[in-house]
């Protein structure tokens, strides 16, 4: 793992999924916990190619984006369902305007430019990063 900072010079959202990552327990569950619920600029988000999950300020994965969205129904609910099973309810007025991204695992070359290396800054109170977009 190369811990020095990376230089982001793709135009990329990143996802600071500090309280879903310790219960990602596969390829999916991951993805499912970067991609959506989120409070985004859609104009800047419509321009980034990548979504990267990042907890503890290091990439865990980037995601080539396919589109960003409006969060559809059937996400509120699986975020409704898994914030549950976590011992957290959360009020449905807390999904209003709220965004999700649908892709899929970015390329190899891709992945190994990003994934493992820290973010050049921190990720604090608000869990979304634009970078060059």
């Amino acid at each position: 793992m190369n811990l020095s900072g990376v230089e982001i010079d793709d135009p990329v959202v990143a996802i600071n999924i500090h309280q879903q990552f310790p219960f990602a327990r596969n390829d999916e569950d991951l993805y499912n916990s970067t991609r959506g619920l989120w409070r985004l600029d859609a104009q800047r988000a419509a321009r980034a190619r990548y979504l990267f999950a990042v907890y503890q300020g290091i990439i865990k994965e980037v995601y080539e984006i396919h589109q960003c969205i409006p969060a559809r129904n059937e996400t509120k609910e699986y975020w409704r369902k898994r914030l549950l099973s976590q011992g957290r309810h959360i009020s449905p007025a807390l999904n209003y305007k709220r965004s999700e991204f649908i892709g899929q695992i970015a390329s190899d070359d891709i992945r190994l430019k990003y994934v493992d290396r820290r973010m050049p800054v921190r990720l604090t109170e608000n869990p979304v990063r634009y970078f060059n977009c």
